[in-house]
């Protein structure tokens, strides 16, 4: 099934076993090819958008015409041939979830408020807020630090902009 131009080196969406770790390594496979399954629709689709000319064309025309027709069902072909393979991994998976009779837990995301805050140290608890960790804690500093410098320079600027806007003191004598 494989063309000249590709590469003849292990597909990563093939399956060599069904343990956790290969299935783990074609999931992510398919992470990976949805991209490329996604391209391979470009050609289709710009197949599809040049309507077929009511008149006469050149021979030039027809051969571009023929050409982009060709592109179009290599690229059908292709498709098919990587969206059955991610269909494939993605049955094993399910299989495989179904046969280690993993917890349908597993499975299911999690409810919007429990998911923990990205540098919390704790799980939130529904009676407290989450504790930031130590890398949250220095996020946190840091961004505190260059607030009050912001902030600093702002109250300078304006005192500058002010001391600019009063018209000059009285207290020159003319001497």
């Amino acid at each position: 099934m494989s063309s000249p131009g590709e590469m003849t080196e292990a597909d990563p969406l093939d399956l060599t076993s069904l343990d956790s770790d290969s299935l783990f390594q074609a999931l992510t496979a398919v992470e990976r090819a949805i991209p490329t399954l996604l391209l391979h629709t470009k050609p289709i689709l710009a197949n599809l958008s040049h309507p077929a000319p009511l008149r006469s064309v050149s021979s030039r025309d027809a051969v571009e015409e023929e050409q982009r027709g060709i592109r179009a069902r290599e690229a059908v072909e292709q498709y098919m041939n990587l969206l059955d393979k991610i269909q494939f991994v993605l049955r094993q998976t399910v299989y495989y979830l179904h046969e280690t009779r993993v917890s349908p837990n597993t499975l299911r995301p999690p409810p919007v408020d429990a998911v923990p805050t990205p540098f919390a140290s704790t799980l939130p608890d529904a009676s407290q807020e989450p504790e930031l960790g130590l890398y949250g804690r220095r996020i946190e500093a840091g961004t505190l630090k260059e607030m009050t410098e912001v902030l600093r320079r702002m109250k300078r600027d304006d005192e500058v902009q002010e001391s600019e806007q009063l018209p000059p003191s009285s207290d020159q004598g003319d001497g």
